[in-house]
């Protein structure tokens, strides 16, 4: 695999396929620092696999259990080293590791186990001039009957151990669509020249990348206006917004709460969407929506499996109410920053497709069952089309009906010719009503949490 020199540092997903079909996307990592790849055997404090320098990324593997991997970085007093391990969060290894700085002779100085998500995280300052163990083990992200070490093929792990430049967050999480905006790298050993950078982004996410730092930031770019919270803004005195809106803020200090007045009317619903967990930083948020006086109308937690809460809010009257951002367990410091949405709960819909590839052949066409999820009332019938397809390849005209069975799922039918095709689709979704809002399905990667809008097609050729 060639990497082009000008390709942009940052997460990408590769498939592999043949004539027969195509295996799920893995994520491919473009860093910004030399790799190296770890040796065996490293299991021993004498036995250390030593890098290159002190701004390295060891690519790894717990190859076995019981595996326990060693590298040697070299420091001078007061250096900084930024050990930052990626591997359940990133790229979908099924464990949760543990690290440790160690001395050579042993004698633990600094542990981590969950810093973002089951990733751990390191920051240590050399109290001399000398050579320092950084220690990898881990355990099944899916907990077993059995307490040991663990480790297997998929096992995997990118170590980024650097002394230079590394970013935490940037501040603002978010930014407006092609509006100049200053933005704050927070992190360790960040160069004075990046601390505070401008951007004026389009699309809808921008990734921050410089050689001098050893990682990317990405900062979400929004249609709408873009605000960072304001202390104080505690439910005594809260921050005046206007829907919608995407807040920055932070949980800074133990019990701290964020409060933000609104303006509300009967009968229209609103959305507040909260990321903190999700982006890797360790806020467990809850949200409160209340009156003016402060009397609680609803509050959420956890939204099924994920740790970040979204709240849906019906204003029981006309008037000005406040939502809450906490800790679920009072907890607060510089890294308990989170994002904030708020928005009018507009009707809207979402198209899921069943998995990631499918396979056509002459005499059995592909099916691929697409789920619909109408929200906030949506009630208009929806069309579809594929994109990518040859001209030997034909899908079936379907409609999702504004009620009825395929108001939640329908089916469609790709049909080939005969001749050979493999290749990635796109599907298509959009409303036939007033709205003419549209969508492209999408699906779950396996073994990741990120999705796809990229399904994969295999038409086989008509046997001879």
């Amino acid at each position: 695999m060639a990497i082009a020199p000008d390709a942009a540092p940052g997460l990408y997903w590769i498939r592999l396929h043949d004539a027969e079909g195509a295996a799920p996307p893995q994520p491919f990592v473009v860093g910004t620092l030399p790799e190296f790849v770890e040796t065996e055997s490293n299991n021993a404090p004498h036995k250390a696999q030593a890098t290159p320098s002190s701004t390295v990324v060891a690519n790894g593997r717990l190859a076995v259990g019981g595996d326990v991997d060693h590298f040697a970085v070299s420091l001078a007093k007061g250096q900084t080293l930024v050990a930052s391990l990626a591997g359940h969060e990133t790229l979908g290894s099924p464990m949760d590791a543990v690290m440790h700085v160690v001395l050579p002779a042993g004698g633990q100085l600094a542990y981590n186990h969950d810093q973002r998500g089951l990733d751990p995280e390191i920051i240590f300052t050399a109290p001399a001039d000398g050579n320092y163990l950084v220690r990898v083990f881990g355990f099944p992200s899916t907990p077993g009957s059995s307490i040991a070490f663990a480790g297997g093929d998929r096992y995997l792990y990118r170590l980024t151990l650097t002394t230079a430049g590394f970013v935490d967050y940037a501040w603002p999480l978010a930014v407006t669509r092609d509006r100049e905006t200053r933005v704050e790298l927070e992190g360790w050993n960040i160069p004075e020249s990046l601390r505070v950078i401008t951007i004026k982004p389009e699309g809808e996410r921008f990734e921050i990348a410089d050689p001098q730092l050893a990682n990317t930031a990405v900062v979400a770019v929004e249609p709408h206006d873009t605000l960072v919270e304001s202390e104080p803004n505690e439910p005594a005195s809260p921050q005046a917004i206007a829907l919608p809106v995407t807040m920055t803020g932070r949980i800074g200090r133990p019990g701290d709460v964020d409060a933000f007045s609104f303006d509300g009317k009967q009968g229209q619903p609103l959305v507040f969407q909260l990321e903190s967990r999700a982006l890797g930083y360790p806020l467990d948020a809850v949200l409160e929506a209340t009156d003016g006086a402060g009397k609680s109308l609803a509050r959420v937690d956890d939204v099924t499996s994920a740790r970040d809460p979204f709240l849906t809010f019906s204003p029981p009257a006309d008037g000005s109410f406040r939502v809450l951002v906490s800790d679920l367990n009072r907890q607060g410091s510089s890294r308990q920053v989170y994002r904030l949405r708020a928005r009018p709960a507009k009707p809207s819909y979402e198209v899921t497709a069943d998995t990631h590839a499918y396979i056509a052949t002459p005499d059995k066409p592909a099916e691929i069952t697409l789920s619909v999820d109408r929200q906030n009332g949506f009630a208009e019938e929806i069309g579809f089309t594929v994109t990518g397809l040859p001209d030997s390849i034909a899908a079936a005209q379907v409609t999702s009906t504004a009620s009825g069975d395929s108001a939640k799922a329908v089916k469609l039918s790709l049909t080939t010719r005969g001749g050979p095709f493999s290749g990635p689709i796109r599907i298509h979704a959009e409303a036939n009503g007033a709205s003419k809002l549209t969508r492209t399905a999408t699906t779950a990667i396996p073994n990741h949490t990120a999705r796809t809008a990229l399904l994969w097609l295999t038409a086989t050729a008509a046997k001879k």
